[in-house]
């Protein structure tokens, strides 16, 4: 099947982990992944698990995702540098991925790498992003099981919502 994008816009708040938690919740409450098992949408299909124990306890989900936030765990700290596994930008194929993952051991997966101020200037040309940098950054999500989360601003630059994105999956 390969790896799917997703994305998701959060009202803001400080405490990003809590913000994955809820968004986390919302998605697997409304059915909005992949429920490998069946193949289908898990909101079109009554067999779903009904708890995320459940969810996670099957080999199949293990091994293929959910192609949804739900595949990501943790947010990094500001000051912390995400384990990509290997050199993080030299690749154009997969078969050069796998070499360079070969050579330099496996990403982190499941891990939301905040874009820090640097990142948003040098991708958007600003430091206070907004829904209409949102297209300027999607490119910053090149790590299959890797997310991103960039703070998004008002019209006065105050921050109003947090977007995540990112692929995941099989």
């Amino acid at each position: 099947m390969g790896a799917s994008g997703w994305d998701y816009y959060m009202p803001y708040q400080e405490d990003r982990y809590l913000a994955l938690v809820t968004l986390r919740t919302l998605v697997f409450e409304a059915g909005e992944f992949l429920w490998a098992v069946s193949g289908k949408m898990a909101v079109d299909d009554p067999g779903r698990p009904r708890t995320e124990d459940e969810l996670w306890a099957d080999e199949t989900v293990r091994l293929k995702g959910t192609h949804s936030i739900l595949d990501m765990y943790r947010v990094l700290a500001d000051d912390e540098t995400p384990n990509y596994g290997y050199l993080p930008y030299p690749y154009e194929t997969f078969e050069e991925y796998m070499a360079l993952v070969k050579e330099h051991g496996n990403p982190e997966y499941g891990i939301i790498v905040p874009v820090g101020e640097a990142e948003a200037y040098e991708t958007a040309g600003d430091t206070k992003l907004t829904r209409d940098h949102v297209e300027a950054i999607v490119p910053l999500a090149k790590f299959p099981g890797i997310g991103r989360l960039a703070v998004l601003h008002d019209e006065r630059d105050t921050p109003a919502e947090l977007y995540f994105w990112g692929f995941s999956g099989d």
